[in-house]
This record gives C-alpha cells, structure tokens and sequence, in this order.
C-alpha cells in the first residue's frame, strides 16, 4: 500500500509540475531568431515538432551591382525568452575542450535580473573552453539553445524585470563588406522547448541531436567503430608499409570483434607535426602510400580510418614552399599560444577557392586509392589568431566567416563524393563540436587529457559524466588492459591501443569486449548523472543509461583511489516501477528486483580503491 500511495503522490506532483509548465511557458519558443534583418539577410526555418524544435539557418547575400552595406556587429539571434516572473531561472552550461581534466564539466547560473552573463569561444574552435549548448531551465520547464557555428561565437543571458530572458548570440567580431552578389552562411540557431526538470531537457536534447544532427548514412552502431589503434605498438612517426600490413594481419588472426583499423598521426613525409603542410605518405617508409595498408585492412574484415590535418602548414613544408599564397600566419597571439608564431604554423585558407579545391581534390583520391570507410580529420592551432593577421578595417570577421564556409563545403563535397565515408572530427580532442559539425561528422577523440594526463583515471571518467550531457555519441576506449582503464573509457565507441602481440593483454581485451559489446547499444539512450560531476580522488562518480525502447539500462560506478566509503546508494531513473528487473555485475552475479525498488535507492559496494562496477539492467524474463 506504501508503494501505490507514494506513486499516487509523485503522478500528482508530477501532473501539478506538468501545469505549471504548460501555463508558464506558452510563450518560450521564439517565433523568429532576430528582432531585426541586417539588408540582405535570409533566414531559413526548420521545424522538428517531436522534439519541439527549431533551427535556423542564416544567410547574407549582398546587392548583386553598386556597394555592399557596411555589416556591423551581425547577431544570429536576438530575442526574448519568456519566463513566470516569480521563477528563478538558472542556465545550465557546460565546459568546453582546453586538454584539461575538467573538460566539460557542467556547470550552472542563477540569471540575475539586468547582470548580463556572458559565454564565448576561445582561439577561433567552437568548442574550445566552452561548449555551445545552453538549457535555460525555469519551474518546470525551459528552452535548450545551440549555436551551430564551427568558428568564434559569443552568447549573452539577460534576466528581465518580467521573467523575460533576452538571449543574443552570434559571431564575436562583424564589422566588414561582402564582395557584389557574394552570399555567406552565418551560424545556425537551433532552439528546443521542454518540460520538466533540466534533465527531462538535458534527455530530449540527446534525442534531437541523435535523430537531426548525427551523419545518417550509417546506423549509430555502424557510424561508432570499436577499433584497434595500431599505437598501442608503433609510436607515432615509426609506422610503416611493412609493419602495418603485417600487423593488420595478426590481428586478424586473434579474431576478436573489432570493426577498425585505426592509422593516427605521423604517416605523413616529415611526420608528426613538423611535417604538416606534405600531405604525401613519407616515400621511405610507405614508397606505395597507404594503398596497400588498405588493401591489407579490407582483407581482414575490418574498416580502415585514416588521420589528417589538412588546415595546418608549418614552415619548410610542401604547401608552404609551393603555395605560400593560400596561407595566413599567426599574429597577436599570447604568451601560452606564441608557439604558433615561432614553430611556423601557417592556417591554410579555406575560404581561398583554389586553395579549397586542391585540398578536396588531394583528399579524395587518397580517400579513394586508400579504401578508407572512415576519414579523421585533426586541427591543432587556434585558428583566430591567423583570421586576424593583416585585417582590413571594413573585413573585421570576414576571413573567418570564409574559412568556415568553406570548411563546411570541404566537407560536405567529401560525403558527396563518398556516400559510405564516415567523418571523424578530432581539432584537437572534442574543440569542434557545435551542432553544424555534428551533423556531419561523429567524434572519435573528445579530449586530449586522456591516458597520459596525470588525473587518469579520474579525468576520463568526469568527462563521460560531464559530455553526456549534449552528445549521444561518444566514448574513448583505453591503452592499458586492467578492469580500471577499461571500464572508465566506455561509450558509444572505443579504440583500443594496446599491444596486440601480448597475449596477456589480448586475452584481457577479448574478456571485456565480451562484456562491453552487450551494453554498448545502451548509451545511446537516455543519461542521469547518479553523483555530482567530480574529479576528487576522495569521491565516487557514477551515471546511468537507459533505453527505454529496450527497457534497459546500464549503469557505470567508480570508486577513487581514496574514497572513504565502501558503499554508494544511487537512485536509478526510467525504470517501470512494477517491472521485474534482472540487475547483472561484469562479474557476472545475479539479482532480481522491482524497477520501485532500483529507483528508491540501490547500494553499490566495493571493497577495493579503486574499483569499478558496471551494472547491466533488463526485464526478468
């Protein structure tokens, strides 16, 4: 009777809550993204009503004879967010990707009302120190906002006297004018209304982005790849024809259920990074190219992902020699960044047209001579510092505008050429990861503070915690074999750079793949965090996915290495409360409990620190 009556009250609580949204935000979703239209400005609506959602994409286009206007201070959006006036409101935000262990960490703001608060970019990446996704949360509902730029973008959050939020959002720097008849696409807005809590939001957000804004010519499953890193063996600039052949072949001899074979960084003539800006394979060491590392990888049934970095030149290299004119050097840069100034980086512009047609041109014949399934596109320079060498007083934005428009068609003639290519976008571990770049590429590397980071495990942990949050696809795998390094980088996908020819280490990967496989559907599902965010050696983080398709959730705990306590009692979410549940450990011990019982507190106890548990939860047959 306990149990009917505590489900009466939370229906009630819930059905009241439900009200309260509905009355108090009628009036949320803007109708349009702009209050006013610069001249020559078109904007372009697309509506997905099941996730009562909006985007817009911008376009400027200016007269096609006589003087362009002169385009200041250009926003994508400015408009009101209506409010109850006596509900607090607090904007949910998240870090961005800087290689710290604090890398997307989430974070929140109680708007104050008239104190503007302010989020941007950093260094010209869009999602470098700050991630462009942003959920305004009021009593019992909100609105989430993206914005989808891969360059600079700024946002400003405005509490008004009437429970109105003004939300303005756009480029950082607009002062320039278009050539006659030049049009330019702006960054997209894309705003989502919900009700409930911010992780009824945060849920319904991750289904949009899966549905809307994820590459649609592969399966979810089929787009994340579990993959077999060859630099678990060979460092960087010491691969070779010889030893990529015959290691693809040994690793298919160990049969274990791995879809990809995976080429970083280094193959390249000069390697890596003095050798960006020669995009030809080293001839010493591949005097055939990648050609027959492809064709060696087809043979045993795996994919073949291949990395580039086609955006950076350094000094003395090909590009740099024979093209100097497609590229712009970095000026202005501070103290931390003036690297790029004495090392010699140079940006090749994409927005130079025959600089943008010999990169998509040299690229595709490599995608195609080499058989690659998946293409991992790397950029390790922060490109605003290269926008704003030598700008003219009336193009103040429009380098970078230029660049981005032309990165998206680089990238969109590559999935034209090559319907089945999968695109990975790495810049640097996760600092690309704005909507417009989502939808056409996944993410394979969402971080560069990873194994080596002197927090591991903690930090890789935090950070599945922390990117769950926005993005349904994502993950890391691990480049040790113990139960630790294993189970903190699970997620939609995993790279496994180990050393294949140790059968020690292989038969400890062949045992968790066993196990991780099972689970590995589930997080495309719904996320709840089960503890706060946290790096703290002292603490334990844990989080659940569920599907609520499969009726099936997994679960991830870990104890640091100096938490106190043995226990930690979570409160799962999503579960139906009369449906017996089959609660299964890695370890492979059995309970069966009621979904009530799992979502009123459930006790997970390690006797060791560190240790891990991951939790499989389905129907009871």
């Amino acid at each position: 009777m306990r149990l009917r009556l505590s489900s009466l009250i939370a229906l009630l609580l819930a059905t009241i809550a439900m009200l309260k949204a509905e009355d108090g935000l009628k009036v949320l979703r803007p109708d349009s993204p702009l209050r006013e239209k610069a001249p020559g400005l078109r904007v372009t609506a697309n509506a997905y009503p099941e996730f009562e959602a909006t985007e817009w994409q911008l376009r400027l286009r200016s007269p096609e004879t006589g003087a362009s206007p002169l385009y200041e201070n250009l926003q994508s959006a400015d408009f009101d967010v209506s409010f109850p006036s006596n509900s607090p409101v607090r904007l949910h935000w998240s870090k961005g990707s800087h290689s710290e262990p604090s890398d997307f960490e989430p974070k929140v703001e109680k708007l104050t009302i008239g104190k503007a608060f302010v989020l941007e970019s950093f260094g010209g990446r869009s999602s470098d120190g700050v991630m462009p996704y942003f959920n305004l949360c009021g009593e019992g509902g909100g609105l989430i906002l993206a914005v989808g730029w891969t360059g600079d973008w700024k946002a400003t959050f405005t509490l008004q006297e009437n429970g109105k939020v003004r939300v303005i959002a756009g480029l950082k720097r607009t002062r320039f004018r278009l050539t006659p008849g030049e049009e330019v696409r702006l960054p997209s807005i894309l705003v989502m209304n919900y009700r409930g809590d911010h992780m009824a939001g945060q849920n319904q957000f991750r289904r949009l982005m899966l549905a809307q804004f994820t590459p649609q010519n592969h399966p979810p499953m089929t787009l994340m790849p579990v993959q077999a890193g060859v630099h678990g063996i060979f460092p960087f600039n010491v691969t070779s024809e010889e030893k990529l052949v015959k290691l693809a072949a040994d690793i298919m001899a160990l049969k274990l259920p791995l879809d990809c074979y995976h080429l970083d960084a280094g193959w390249n003539e000069g390697g890596f990074p003095k050798g960006q800006g020669n995009p030809q394979a080293d001839p010493a060491r591949f005097p055939n190219g990648l050609a027959p590392v492809g064709a060696a990888v087809r043979k045993t049934g795996m994919r073949f992902l291949a990395w580039f970095e086609p955006e950076r030149a350094m000094r003395g290299t090909w590009l740099h020699r024979e093209h100097p004119e497609w590229l712009l050097k970095p000026t202005g840069t501070p103290d931390g960044l003036r690297y790029q100034e004495r090392d010699g980086f140079h940006l090749l512009d994409l927005g130079n047209p025959q600089a943008r047609k010999w990169v998509i041109d040299s690229i595709s014949e490599e995608i195609s001579r080499s058989d690659l399934s998946f293409y991992r596109q790397d950029f390790n320079l922060y490109p605003a510092y290269f926008w704003h060498t030598d700008e003219k007083l009336d193009e103040v934005g429009l380098r970078e505008i230029r660049h981005i428009n032309g990165l998206y068609a680089f990238l969109d003639e590559l999935a034209r050429r090559h319907p089945g290519l999968i695109l990975d976008n790495c810049a640097a571990g996760g600092r690309r990861l704005d909507f417009e770049m989502m939808r056409r590429c996944i993410v394979l590397w969402r971080s560069d503070s990873t194994w080596g980071a002197k927090t591991f495990p903690q930090n890789v942990q935090a950070m599945t915690h922390g990117l769950s949050y926005w993005l349904p696809l994502h993950g890391l795998g691990a480049a040790a074999t113990d139960d630790l390094a294993l189970r903190s980088g699970m997620g939609a996908c995993g790279g496994f750079s180990i050393n294949y020819r140790d059968p020690k280490a292989v038969l400890a990967l062949r045992k968790h793949l066993d196990r991780y496989l099972k689970i590995r559907p589930i997080f495309t599902g719904d996320y709840y965090p089960l503890t706060a965010h946290s790096l703290d050696k002292t603490a334990w983080i844990a989080w659940q996915f569920h599907r609520s398709d499969l009726n099936e959730s997994v679960v991830q705990a870990f104890r640091r290495p100096e938490a106190v306590s043995e226990t930690l009692t979570v409160k799962l979410q999503g579960l139906i409360p009369q449906q017996r549940y089959e609660v299964e450990d890695f370890e492979g011990s059995k309970e069966v409990l009621t979904g009530a019982e799992l979502m009123q507190g459930y006790a997970i106890t390690l006797r060791e620190k560190p240790d891990s548990a991951v939790l499989l939860i389905k129907a009871a047959k």
